[in-house]
């Protein structure tokens, strides 16, 4: 049977072939087309007006793919979100039946999430969206899966109780004092996500992303000044350059991510800078110089960095804003590890701050944690 090429999974299925051959990911592309169809099996023949607008990309596509730039090998991430058709994004019903996928067919670790999934999936979630998945693939290593669950299920007002209860399910109450000392500005500095590496080895991270509301550039520099390597003269020739010299992020907030575990190696930094992308340039293009110029002195990451854009793209990047989502920024003992995010742009060009699927909800008013 042919599947219906207006479908939702085959096109995005057709974006995962494109991308992984852009990056020449080899015989590992079959491998990740194979992962995504499998983690959205859910998804049946639905097309896109069936299906929920997503938080994965701020157009509301159900897809975002990335790509480190910088490291020796390509490897491919993809984030997905379990929605249903006809049914609200916050149905938590498909979250946990991609979970059961995961485990089932590729023995994906479900210790913590069986831990937080009855307080993070709950059947009256408040906020617009529960969870995402993603799945990485590299040429020469084993597949590895994650979940971000998002914070404001109880209410935007309650993210830091939610995350806190969170930690202590897991077992994890201990690594709440390093969650108050990242959320340095009361009411601005708001969690959004936990994300669990679904394995249940050592090794498996425990992350926490924040946004960062009405920051400017330096007060950003001061939230990561506090971590190993990041140099506040480097953090902020890195925003500046991509927010083409402005000096705060007025219409969209800056990201960053605390790693609560395995935060003090050199290969997993406690932190991660995310600084959006799509509401601060005119168009595409104007994008595509300003990474050029932040990775002036990588020509590799370059070279990938147009690969994989050439491999996203639909469409004339002169045309409007919405293939770069987020830029990322961590230190590294040899050069900076900077990873790029992609939309598919399914929707529409120009998405709003907060994506097309927030527009209706709270962007701030958390209280700081006690």
């Amino acid at each position: 049977m042919t599947e219906d090429p207006a479908a939702v999974r085959l096109a995005c299925a057709t974006t995962m072939d494109r991308t992984a051959r852009s990056v020449g990911l080899g015989a590992a592309a079959a491998r990740l087309t194979g992962t995504f169809r499998a983690m959205t099996e859910h998804w049946g023949a639905a097309r896109l007006d069936e299906l929920p607008l997503s938080d994965v990309s701020p157009d509301g596509s159900p897809l975002e793919v990335a790509v480190e730039l910088g490291g020796r090998r390509p490897a491919v991430q993809f984030a997905m979100e379990p929605l249903l058709p006809c049914r609200p994004a916050n149905d938590s019903t498909a979250a946990r039946t991609v979970m059961r996928v995961l485990a089932e067919r590729y023995g994906a670790g479900a210790g913590r999430w069986s831990a937080v999934a009855d307080l993070l999936l709950p059947d009256d979630a408040q906020g617009p969206h529960v969870a995402m998945y993603g799945a990485e693939v590299s040429p020469d290593g084993a597949t590895r899966f994650k979940v971000w669950f998002y914070l404001d299920v109880a209410g935007p007002d309650r993210a830091f109780d939610v995350l806190r209860a969170a930690l202590e399910a897991m077992g994890e109450g201990h690594l709440w004092p390093a969650v108050q000392a990242h959320a340095q500005r009361s009411g601005h500095d708001v969690p959004l996500l936990l994300s669990l590496d679904l394995t249940d080895d050592a090794a498996a991270r425990v992350k926490v992303y924040f946004r960062h509301f009405t920051a400017d550039v330096e007060e950003v520099v001061a939230v990561l000044k506090a971590y190993p390597g990041f140099e506040p003269g480097e953090v902020s020739a890195f925003c500046r350059c991509l927010l083409d010299g402005r000096l705060q992020f007025s219409d969209q907030p800056a990201v960053t991510c605390l790693s609560l575990l395995d935060a003090q190696t050199h290969e997993r930094p406690a932190a991660t800078l995310y600084v959006p992308l799509w509401t601060y340039a005119d168009d595409d293009e104007q994008v595509r110089l300003r990474v050029h110029r932040a990775l002036a002195g990588d020509p590799r990451a370059r070279r990938r960095y147009d690969n994989v854009l050439a491999g996203v793209a639909n469409r004339d990047l002169r045309s409007g804003t919405g293939i770069h989502n987020y830029l990322s920024w961590q230190p590294g003992r040899v050069r900076p590890r900077v990873k790029v995010y992609l939309s598919p742009e399914m929707h529409d060009m120009n998405p709003p701050p907060l994506g097309v699927s927030q527009q209706e909800h709270l962007t701030a008013g958390s209280q700081a944690p006690d």
